[in-house]
């Protein structure tokens, strides 16, 4: 299959798309904000704040999807998707339904848990509403992600952006209704409108992605195999302990980049609001370099089905088709700096502390991009234990004690900020070291991951 092949042009495609979804989805939480705005700045906050603890429990189930996505790539590259994918699919709804009832207990618990973690009294209540029914929801997404990916593994990459843009009008219209309807009336407060306005654009992108994978899938005019039990069962026991993996790296890397915020916020409004900007920025650039990672995870994967295992020049060619889109959207941050900080900036911010932040993050950048290229191709050797093994190490001993001691006794957010990249280094070191062992396996063993 033509879609298969790593070329220049397939991969530039791909990531180019990935590249719009990214910007694409940036912008669901942003109409949130805006809709919820005229209700007042404590709505804002309780849905902002909302979104960033959702967004570490997303990141934690979402590891299953990735397991999935890297098995479904191989089937692709192999050319045994009709074979395989009954048994995928199975596996992965056995392991949704899992990660949902596992949501409903933290969604009972979301309001004594902000209490508890000592949240400001009056944000409790309507952040409370909102994870209620956002984490009810979590399945949803979780279905949605999936299909999505299965859209974009098997060639129909441009239909996952045309899903995406559906969900952002029916997210934007929903919370316009029952925001400021009748149907508000629905709700107990705007933060549960909100929340159920985004669970149900979800659900209309869900429905429509899984419509278009049926149908690209009857173009192929391959029968699918009923799945067998044993082997349901088989593959759900390596998925669930590989997303497990993979996601609890995700959460240590989110606890990687908000705890050294909250200690750089100790220092003062001012190097805070810097700190906040230069982040800001970085976030926007690193959706180059992400979308590059996304479109090295299915090439490897088709490459290992393919091939039956990586062949290092697959895996130095990946690199240098992420490296250049990387490079040159660094040096476009660089060189724009003062510009870009000024189109964030609020009066008073200290601009040549948030572009000296800014050189912070990207002081980094190459640790950032072998450590995230080689966890990304680990994923598809379902290394979920050592990813987060690594992570966690890296993250408690390393990044989080030396972004302590660069603020409390240092006194200094540039070094907050750029000491992530001992971490990094190390982890970028070990990732190596792994990926060179699962080379050296036979094909077979290389394909299931075994070290």
């Amino acid at each position: 299959m033509r879609h298969t092949r790593l070329t220049p042009g397939n991969y530039a495609s791909f990531a180019t798309v990935m590249l719009a979804t990214g910007l694409v989805g940036t912008g669901f939480g942003l109409v949130d904000l805006l809709m919820i705005a005229p209700k007042g700045v404590g709505h804002v906050a309780a849905v902002g704040q909302g979104s960033i603890v959702l967004l570490a429990v997303s990141t934690f189930f979402l590891g299953v999807v990735e397991a999935f996505s890297g098995r479904l790539a191989i089937a692709e590259g192999a050319g045994t998707t009709a074979r395989r994918l009954p048994v995928l699919a199975t596996t992965l709804l056995l392991a949704l339904a899992l990660c949902q009832l596992a949501a409903l207990p933290a969604a009972a618990l979301a309001e004594p848990a902000l209490t508890l973690l000592g949240q400001k009294p009056e944000l409790v209540p309507p952040m409370g509403d909102y994870l209620q029914v956002r984490l009810c929801g979590i399945g949803v997404i979780m279905l949605y992600t999936a299909l999505n990916e299965a859209l974009k593994t098997c060639g129909a990459k441009n239909r996952s952006l045309a899903t995406l843009l559906l969900g952002f009008g029916v997210n934007a219209l929903l919370n316009w209704a029952f925001l400021y309807t009748g149907l508000a009336g629905l709700f107990p407060s705007p933060d549960s409108a909100v929340a159920a306005s985004t669970v149900l654009a979800q659900a209309a992108m869900a429905a429509m992605a899984g419509w278009m994978f049926l149908r690209l899938l009857r173009t192929r005019a391959e029968r699918l195999a009923r799945p067998g039990r044993a082997e349901v069962l088989t593959e759900l026991r390596t998925t669930t302990l590989a997303g497990a993996g993979v996601g609890a790296r995700h959460l240590n890397d989110y606890m990687g980049s908000l705890i050294p915020m909250t200690l750089i916020g100790t220092m003062g409004v001012g190097t805070l609001a810097a700190s906040v900007v230069a982040a800001n920025i970085y976030t926007v650039f690193c959706r180059v370099p992400q979308a590059c990672f996304q479109a090295t995870f299915v090439y490897y994967g088709y490459a290992v089905g393919r091939d039956g295992a990586a062949r290092p020049g697959t895996v130095r060619t990946l690199l240098g088709y992420a490296a250049v889109p990387t490079a040159a959207a660094a040096l476009l941050v660089v060189a724009a700096s003062p510009w870009l900080v000024d189109a964030f900036a609020s009066p008073g911010l200290d601009h040549g502390l948030a572009v000296a932040l800014l050189m912070a993050y990207l002081l980094y950048l190459p640790a950032y991009f072998f450590d995230q290229s080689l966890s990304t191709i680990l994923i598809v050797h379902r290394r979920g234990g050592l990813l987060f093994a690594s992570s966690t190490l890296a993250t408690y001993l390393l990044t989080i004690p030396l972004a302590w001691y660069a603020v409390v006794v240092l006194d200094s957010a540039f070094l907050a900020v750029a000491s992530n990249g001992v971490a990094t280094v190390v982890q970028a070191a070990l990732f190596w070291r792994a990926l060179r062992a699962v080379r050296t396996l036979p094909p077979a063993r290389a394909e299931a991951g075994v070290a």
